[in-house]
């Protein structure tokens, strides 16, 4: 069994465990991310790398985007529910750019984007609201 070691990371005011075990046959090291409130596994695969330092770097970076990603739609759906009541919300991404669009009862002539590049320079969360809010009063029409 490889030797692990256990951290504890605070990302956008939530506590996270991350283990990492290693190296394994590869050389290999593993990180595991999970919710520390509610033991929630981040990922369902482990993030690798080739030192401590690298799986640990590696992990953060996925944290801080996959749990953007999170506070976004978590926003999003906060402020739909806010101004559009019964409106659906949709959130997709791709490499460069996430996208929150409604359907339902209500619309946005434009959807809501993000670019990726914003989350790897932090997010302020009472910005991302002001900014949500705004786009929405601004293109939020019934259909």
């Amino acid at each position: 069994m490889p030797p692990t070691q256990t951290e504890e990371h605070t990302v956008f005011g939530r506590l996270y465990s991350m283990t990492i075990e290693g190296p394994d046959g590869d050389r290999r090291f593993n990180a595991y991310v999970k919710e520390s409130r509610t033991g929630r596994l981040l990922t369902r695969n482990p993030v690798r790398g080739r030192s401590v330092d690298d799986v640990r770097d590696r992990a953060l970076e996925v944290m801080h985007n996959l749990l953007g990603i999170e506070r976004i739609q978590e926003e999003v759906l906060a402020i739909a529910a806010e101004v559009a009541p019964g409106a659906s919300v949709e959130l997709t991404e791709d490499a460069q750019t996430i996208r929150a669009s409604l359907t339902g009862s209500w619309e946005l002539d434009v959807p809501f984007t993000m670019s990726r590049d914003e989350l790897e320079e932090g997010l302020d969360v009472e910005s991302l609201r002001l900014r949500i809010l705004e786009h929405f009063h601004s293109h939020l029409r019934e259909p």
